[in-house]
């Protein structure tokens, strides 16, 4: 199997260590889950855990819920609630859409609130060790300490200052070392703040990066075989993840790093600070689960593109052909459709060429078995 790997800047093939292969994908902040960037993202990785199934692999994949995050309190704070209160409402929610869309579940789906303890044990030791240092009572990573950073995303300087301001990184503040340390723990003084917890390191929460480094760690064992997420967490949370893990003894905490381009609607990344989302509910009042999975396998997961009612319409067409063609139980004729699928996994995860086989198959009136075989590789339920 060939996927393209960030770190490497080139496809690469594929070869697992041993039989069981170790993903993990970060996963969505429960402020106003499951909007098709989210669905996009998370089927790339749903295609390759069950292609590398069904090449015999058990495959481990954690996907995390990041329910400790400024976005979400701010949220909650808009809506007059809770953050937990929100948090589980849009977990059930968003967990509900994944099962209708025939998602694999997670081996695991920790909670960024249910690893506090370790979380601040982790600070603790980078504090300790001369890695990261107290500001203010906010303790930031000492980005110099790593001689490594910033080699996994290859970025410019001046890029990775300008993904450090529109990501959640204040690289501008005064009394920081470098403008690009980044937060592993911020100190809290309001006592009523719902989301402080008593630590080591003092009263707070972790910041965003240290969650994700913690829980993929306890729950998997590094290095990872895969890391994955979409391409806007490159820089700066997964260069963050990778000099914080290794300097925590995770070395080398990921064996490869495969990105996701976004879902663009009007010409922007789908965002919820934008607005500019197309929700999976929505669609599914409009078409069957199938047909979302098959819209989505429209795009190639390095490309990303536009979000086009065409296409939408066209993926509830070929969801209709593809019902009829299994429930006419043509027998006999093979095409070589599962191969086709098959190749077209292996080749970066080609799922338009995969589509393409579908309909080619269809067109010929081929075998109804073979063509199930196919529709169960790629999660296609009718």
């Amino acid at each position: 199997m060939k996927f393209y790997d960030t770190a490497q800047q080139k496809i690469i093939n594929f070869v697992p260590t041993g039989k069981n292969v170790q993903i993990y994908v970060c996963g969505v902040t429960p402020y106003d889950s499951a909007h098709l960037g989210h669905i996009f993202t998370f089927l790339t990785y749903d295609l390759l855990q069950r292609r590398l199934e069904n090449l015999g692999h058990t495959v481990k994949l954690v996907r995390n819920i990041t329910d400790v995050d400024e976005p979400i309190f701010v949220r909650a704070r808009e809506n007059g609630e809770h953050y937990t209160e929100l948090a589980k409402r849009e977990v059930d929610s968003f967990q509900k859409i994944m099962q209708t869309l025939n998602f694999r579940d997670p081996t695991a789906e920790p909670m960024a609130s249910e690893y506090i303890d370790e979380m601040a044990a982790a600070v603790k030791q980078l504090l300790d060790s001369g890695h990261a240092y107290e500001l203010e009572g906010d303790i930031y990573f000492d980005v110099s300490t790593f001689k490594q950073f910033g080699m996994t995303s290859n970025f410019s300087k001046n890029l990775q200052l300008a993904f450090m301001a529109d990501r959640g990184g204040d690289p501008e503040r005064p009394g920081k070392r470098h403008p690009l340390d980044f937060l592993l723990w911020r100190h809290i003084t309001d006592p009523t703040d719902p989301a402080a917890w008593d630590s080591p390191v003092g009263y707070g929460r972790p910041g965003w990066h240290i969650e994700c480094s913690i829980m993929s760690s306890r729950i998997l064992a590094t290095p990872l075989d895969i890391h994955g997420g979409g391409m806007d967490l490159i820089f700066p949370h997964h260069e963050a993840e990778i000099a914080q893990s290794e300097e925590l003894g995770h070395e080398p905490f990921s064996k490869h790093w495969m990105h996701v381009a976004p879902l663009l609607l009007y010409g922007e990344k789908m965002s919820k600070s934008l607005g500019n989302l197309v929700f999976a509910r929505d669609l599914l009042t409009d078409g069957n689960p199938a047909a979302v999975r098959l819209a989505l396998m429209s795009y190639h997961y390095r490309t990303g593109g536009e979000w086009r009612d065409e296409l939408w319409q066209e993926a509830k067409q070929l969801a209709q052909q593809l019902s009829t063609a299994i429930q006419q139980n043509n027998t006999g004729k093979h095409t070589g459709v599962l191969g086709a699928v098959q190749a077209a996994l292996d080749d970066n995860l080609d799922t338009c060429t995969a589509l393409e086989a579908l309909r080619t198959h269809i067109a010929s009136h081929g075998d109804a078995t073979e063509l199930q075989q196919s529709l169960d590789l790629l999660g296609i339920a009718l």
